[in-house]
C-alpha cells in the first residue's frame, strides 16, 4: 500500500470512529506514519481527502463494471442483469459499514459530497451501460437508435429503485413493500419494453428484495 491509500485508510478510520469534523490533519498523518509534506503532497485539505475517502466507493464499481464488461463468455441480456445484480451485492456487502457510515456524513455541509457521490455513481454506471448496449447493437442483438440516452435512463431507473428502497427498510406497515414490489415489476417491464425483450429476460426484482431483505435482517440484528 503506498502512502496516498495508507491516508485514504487512516483517514476513514478516524472519519468513521469520531466523525469528519473532530478530526484534523494531523491525526491523520500520525495514523498512516506520513509526515506533513507527505500529506500534502497528495492532498490539500482535509475536504480534499474526504472527497478521495467516499469516492473510494465509486472506484469499487469501476472495478466491478470492467469485469463484467471483460466477461466475453457471456451474453448481453446475461451482462445487463449482472449489473444490477453487483450494484445490489455491494450494497449488501457494505451493510456492516452503515453505522460507520452515519458517523462519516453526519458533518454540516454532508449533501455536497453526497450529491457528488451520486452525480459520479450515475457517470460511471451509465457509462457501463452504453458499452453493452452499443456491444447490442454491433452484434445485431439490439436496434438501439439513441444508446446514449437509453443508458442514462436505466441509470436513473436503478437509482430510483435504491432511493424507494431505503423507505421500505424502515417501514414498518406491509403495504409500503407491496407498494415497492408494484415499483420494481414496472421498471422491469419497462426496462425489458425499452429493448423489445419478454417481461422477465432482464430481471431486477429478485436482487431488489434480497436486498431489502439481508437490509432489515441487519436493522433487526442491531436493534
Amino acid at each position: 500500500m503506498d502512502l496516498k491509500q495508507k491516508i485514504i485508510k487512516a483517514a476513514y478510520e478516524l472519519f468513521t470512529e469520531k466523525g469528519v469534523e473532530k478530526t484534523t490533519v494531523s491525526e491523520i498523518i500520525e495514523l498512516a506514519g506520513s509526515s506533513k509534506g507527505g500529506f500534502y503532497h497528495h492532498f490539500k485539505s482535509k475536504d480534499e481527502i474526504l472527497e478521495a475517502t467516499t469516492m473510494n466507493y465509486i472506484d469499487d464499481m469501476v472495478m466491478e463494471y470492467e469485469r463484467i464488461l471483460q466477461e466475453g463468455d457471456r451474453t448481453i441480456i446475461e451482462l445487463l442483469n449482472l449489473v444490477f445484480l453487483k450494484i445490489s451485492e455491494y450494497k449488501i456487502d457494505q451493510i456492516e459499514e452503515w453505522p460507520k457510515m452515519k458517523i462519516l456524513f453526519s458533518f454540516s455541509g454532508n449533501h455536497v459530497i453526497l450529491r457528488k457521490l451520486a452525480e459520479q455513481f450515475e457517470l460511471v454506471t451509465t457509462d457501463c451501460y452504453l458499452k453493452l448496449f452499443r456491444k447490442g447493437n454491433e452484434e445485431g442483438i439490439f436496434d438501439i437508435e439513441y444508446p446514449e440516452y437509453l443508458a442514462g435512463l436505466w441509470t436513473r431507473e436503478v437509482m430510483m429503485v435504491f432511493n424507494k428502497s431505503r423507505e421500505v427498510i424502515y417501514a414498518e406497515k406491509t403495504e409500503t413493500l407491496e407498494n415497492f414490489k408494484q415499483l420494481l415489476h414496472f421498471t422491469q417491464n419497462l426496462l425489458n419494453s425499452t429493448l423489445g425483450l419478454s417481461n422477465h429476460q432482464i430481471n431486477i426484482k429478485e436482487p431488489a428484495l434480497a436486498y431489502i431483505q439481508s437490509t432489515r435482517k441487519e436493522q433487526n440484528r442491531e436493534g
